[in-house]
């Protein structure tokens, strides 16, 4: 039996870089990938914490990859050899929800690295050397040649998440009469997502851009990026309320953007938008707590709030271009060897100073 290197879900807080059995004879509709780079995203951390539960254990990790087409089953148009990255989840690229640039609804749709431990329903994930992609035509684009692997990893998932959560409310302020360029924004949470969020708004438009979090590091990249940097514990209320009062009369941003998953941070959201502004959200809400504020309360304030998940497949062709010209590669602050995995993500879990986007290289 062919074996590989993967990363491997045990338990909450174990995980396992270990040999399991490699993914061969694609089926029609399928392709393997030789995976040549993945992410470790924010969102693996849910299950990882014990947040998201019934993660079947043994299920290999990571929804980031981009690589190389290894074999295609019947039916793909895919060759081997192509240069080639994923979207998150799956798409078919046929049904009503793929038509109509809605690829995260996808009706066969399934997440990479998830198999219900109560149906065994789902597909293993791509912190792998490699990967078994259904519906392969759906789901991957190949990569222009000036698109590394890299870029890849972010085009498939973070890089395009930030950018719909920024265009999300570009879109809902298209009628506010506002000129783009005097709109005002704050990001919520400045991980990974959060910076591709910077970088997402500065690509349509946005010149002033608040960005929140209490990660002294990660502050300082979004004030690299060009976005002005506020830690929470100095109030940002009250700063955005005097930042604004040349433009709105302080009333607030025109729009927030919160990726971060928390209910303080949606919570934080709906307190810096002004009346009639914007709370685009994109963050994984796994948690009970409920929504902080009330329906009356977005009546009595106007407010439009936008959420759900990104169909980065329907993004992903015309962001091939502006995930390179938005620099946003900056954002990687670790490039290891998958084999270094158990220690990334226990120093992602803990938010440890300097770390921001773990890229994996399965071959090193």
């Amino acid at each position: 039996m062919a074996t590989m290197q993967a990363v491997v879900f045990k338990q909450p807080y174990k995980i396992a870089y270990e040999q399991v059995p490699r993914p061969t004879d694609p089926q029609e509709g399928e392709a393997i990938v030789r995976v040549m780079a993945c992410g470790l995203c924010g969102s693996d951390l849910h299950p990882y914490r014990g947040a998201e539960k019934g993660l079947r254990p043994g299920t290999v990790c990571g929804h980031e990859f981009a690589g190389v087409v290894e074999q295609v089953g019947a039916g793909v148009q895919l060759e081997p050899g192509a240069r080639v990255a994923a979207s998150f989840t799956t798409a078919c690229g046929g049904c009503w929800f793929c038509n109509h640039s809605l690829s995260s609804r996808c009706e066969k749709a399934k997440l990479f690295g998830w198999i219900d431990e109560r149906t065994g329903d789902g597909i293993h994930g791509a912190q792998a050397q490699f990967v078994r992609v259904p519906n392969a035509d759906g789901t991957l684009v190949v990569l222009p040649p000036d698109v590394s692997f890299e870029n890849g990893v972010l085009l498939g998932d973070i890089f395009a998440t930030g950018y719909f959560c920024a265009r999300n409310a570009l879109d809902a302020l298209a009628r506010s009469g506002v000129p783009k360029e005097e709109l005002t924004l704050a990001v919520v949470g400045c991980g990974p997502v959060g910076l591709c969020a910077i970088a997402g708004a500065q690509a349509l438009g946005f010149e002033q851009i608040y960005a929140i979090d209490r990660v002294a590091s990660r502050l300082q990249k979004a004030k690299d990026m060009g976005a002005m940097p506020v830690c929470p514990d100095q109030d940002p209320q009250k700063i955005i309320q005097e930042a604004t009062r040349p433009t709105n009369g302080g009333y607030g941003v025109d729009a927030v953007l919160e990726v971060v998953g928390a209910y303080q941070a949606l919570e934080t959201s709906f307190q810096l938008v002004r009346p009639g502004g914007v709370v685009s959200s994109v963050g994984v809400h796994a948690h009970d707590r409920g929504f902080p504020v009330s329906p009356e309360q977005c009546y009595d304030k106007n407010i439009t709030f936008c959420s759900g998940r990104c169909p980065a497949r329907s993004l992903m062709p015309e962001l091939c271009e502006a995930v390179g010209k938005s620099g946003v590669s900056q954002i990687i602050s670790h490039r290891v060897p998958l084999s270094r995995a158990e220690e990334m993500y226990t120093l992602f879990e803990a938010q440890a100073s300097g770390i921001l986007k773990v890229i994996f290289d399965p071959w090193g």
